[in-house]
């Protein structure tokens, strides 16, 4: 159909879907979109070793909701995850296992935070490398006569 005759039959400019199409590649390209921010989920530093996180830590990372993490859990519940390439052949986390590549291991200690929260060395977070029983030592024992 015609343009013009559409325009004339309903009503409508003729143009009008040009209106929907700039305003979805406006959506597309919005700072928000650009910097990464997926879900809604501030960027993040550090690994998570998904033989160990809890669903809770799982949910840090972009792209995985409550259905992911609960398909991991599950799954190294009947067997440890050897590599990423195993989490990867669950369904539907390929590509999500190729754009977390950096944040994710099977083996090692868990030290995602959010990007820039300040883990000041020292402060017994686990990136921070401080241990949290050394970070205060107890007071030296008065000497006995």
């Amino acid at each position: 159909m015609d343009a013009a005759f559409l325009s004339v039959r309903w009503g409508q400019r003729p143009l009008g879907w040009l209106w929907v199409a700039v305003a979805a590649v406006a959506l597309m390209a919005s700072p928000a979109r650009a910097a990464g921010k997926a879900h809604g989920k501030p960027p993040v530093e550090g690994v998570v070793n998904l033989n160990r996180a809890s669903e809770a830590e799982l949910l840090l990372l972009p792209g995985i909701g409550k259905g992911r993490a609960r398909a991991i859990v599950e799954r190294r519940k009947l067997h440890a995850f050897g590599s990423l390439d195993d989490v990867a052949r669950l369904k539907g986390m390929r590509n999500v296992v190729a754009k977390l590549r950096p944040h994710l291991t099977v083996s090692g200690d868990t030290t995602l935070h959010p990007a820039g929260a300040g883990h000041p060395a020292g402060a017994g977070h686990p990136a921070s490398g401080a241990h949290p029983a050394t970070e205060h030592p107890a007071p030296a024992a008065a000497a006995l006569p």
